[in-house]
């Protein structure tokens, strides 16, 4: 307050020395005038006062119209130059390519129709919610369209640089148009809400993605929070393992009371002993879970999973939950990019106030703990990647120089969730995928979770690694569905659908088939 009252007093002073400048000028040219003297000084003086009103004239104005200068500002800084709005619209774009490069499989690019050259988006719906193009495409604002449109419209070479109208310039991204469309096909097949993320184990990229909603909608595989469910319990078993408890049997009843809270297994059943976090990652046994967070609670203290879910990707908070976007998410070249997908960060309200029955419902995915689907994959591609996470990246520049490489949790540790994942479709929750796995050499691990939602149906996850013919794990897949629960039903149906895909539309490793 005091602030604003001294700029006031500030311009009021300035204000008053203009005028009083001016009516000095006033008096002195009057009376050089009525003198005769020189007329180059009296024409001087004149234009001199005449500047002094338009300066004065103009700041008057710009107090005036303040806030709506402020609010162009802003619209600047989200959208870009307004002013350069229907120049650009004149301006040729450059091609969008998917990651194969070839101008067959461009995901934007343009075509004649109706004897007129418009830009066309070939996957249309499919890639609407991250490349742009579908329904309302000039409504889209979190597109690959919209975010990188400098580097699009970058002249092509020195020759097209003083053009009017240059050619643009092309930008390659990691996804692949094939399993692209399949995701969507897969997605829009389920009669749910949901989003399918598949990124490259080894590189970070994000080869294909397909998510359900309108032009105002953010991506909800990137921007969204979801309950996790039992996907969360990947995170506890990675922390048994790595505080080297091994593979001692552990409890499995059908239910678990935890202070007023009551713990059950899906459909009520139990397994009396599993050996170890496989035992019970397999059957999803949600007692068992509730019994080594509280065993490692008491053994390692509440500072071990706020140390290593942090180091997962979940944020750990007491209070307030963080709001700001993780603008170290993506590795990219854009800052509008940074700036308007980066998701904001996974978390988990964990501590020493966390009570026995909130610890309870933590373990099993539930309670104060939200992640998005790309939060997911990232830890899920680190687990298939050795334990090392890497930064997303949907630029084919940045795939193929990763940069950021974080070690997250030992190999061993990695490669025990990997044989575990396996175990899950194998003989686990996910058994009811092995069918339309049937003749691949490829193989698909995973974990299934429902998540359970007050009033509403329970939300359905698969994430999970496929594993190429060489028995490496080459790509993570993430299947949200709001509302498509259980995990083992739908969203492992549409992994076992894009791992498919995947092997028969992505290059195996040398001398192997599908």
């Amino acid at each position: 307050m005091l602030d604003t009252i001294l700029n006031w007093v500030l311009r009021g002073v300035l204000l008053a020395f203009a005028v009083g400048a001016a009516v000095a000028l006033a008096h002195l040219t009057r009376a050089i005038w009525r003198e005769r003297r020189e007329r180059w000084a009296v024409r001087i003086a004149l234009g001199m006062i005449l500047l002094a009103g338009v300066y004065t004239a103009g700041h008057a104005r710009l107090l005036v119209q303040r806030e709506e200068l402020e609010e162009g500002r802003r619209m600047y800084a989200r959208y870009g130059d307004p002013r350069r709005t229907e120049q650009r619209r004149g301006e040729v774009r450059g091609w969008i390519l998917d990651c194969s490069g070839s101008e067959a499989q461009a995901l934007a690019r343009y075509a004649m129709r109706d004897g007129d050259v418009e830009r066309v988006y070939p996957l249309g719906e499919a890639t609407a919610n991250l490349v742009g193009g579908g329904r309302d495409a000039d409504e889209r604002d979190y597109t690959v369209e919209r975010l990188f449109a400098e580097a699009l419209r970058e002249p092509v070479s020195l020759a097209e640089a003083g053009q009017l109208h240059a050619a643009g310039t092309d930008l390659r991204l990691t996804l692949c148009a094939a399993p692209t469309r399949a995701a969507w096909e897969l997605l829009r097949g389920t009669g749910n809400p949901g989003a399918v993320v598949v990124q490259d184990v080894n590189t970070g990229a994000l080869v294909a993605y397909a998510a359900t909603g309108g032009p105002d909608d953010p991506p909800l595989g990137i921007k969204s929070y979801a309950p996790p469910g039992s996907v969360f319990k990947l995170a506890l078993a990675a922390l048994w393992w790595e505080s080297g408890l091994g593979d001692p049997p552990l409890p499995c009843p059908e239910a678990i009371q935890v202070g007023r809270s009551l713990i059950r297994n899906y459909e009520m059943r139990g397994r009396g002993t599993v050996q170890g976090p496989t035992g019970m990652l397999m059957p999803s046994c949600n007692t068992t879970a509730v019994h080594m967070a509280q065993q490692m609670r008491e053994r390692l203290g509440e500072e071990a999973f706020v140390e290593a879910y942090r180091r997962y990707g979940f944020e750990p908070y007491q209070e307030r939950p963080p709001t700001d976007t993780t603008r170290a998410f993506w590795s990219t070249s854009s800052d509008a990019w940074a700036r308007r997908m980066s998701p904001a960060p996974a978390r988990i309200r964990i501590g020493e106030k966390t009570g026995r029955q909130e610890w309870a419902q933590l373990s099993i995915g539930q309670g104060p703990v939200d992640v998005t689907p790309i939060a997911v994959s990232r830890f899920v591609q680190a687990i298939g990647n050795g334990g090392v996470m890497l930064q997303p990246t949907i630029e084919a520049e940045r795939a193929e120089r990763p940069e950021e490489e974080r070690r997250i949790m030992g190999a061993e540790t990695a490669r025990k969730l990997q044989r575990a994942m396996l175990a899950v479709v194998d003989s686990g929750t996910a058994r009811s995928a092995l069918p339309l796995l049937e003749g691949l050499r490829w193989d698909l691990g995973g974990k299934t979770g429902t998540a359970q939602i007050a009033g509403k149906a329970d939300d359905g996850w698969f994430a999970g690694l496929v594993f190429g013919p060489d028995g490496r794990p080459r790509y993570t897949v993430v299947v949200y569905l709001r509302g498509g629960g259980p995990g083992g039903r739908k969203p492992a149906a549409v992994a076992a659908g894009m791992t498919r895909v995947l092997a028969r539309t992505m290059p195996a490793p040398a001398g192997r088939g599908e």
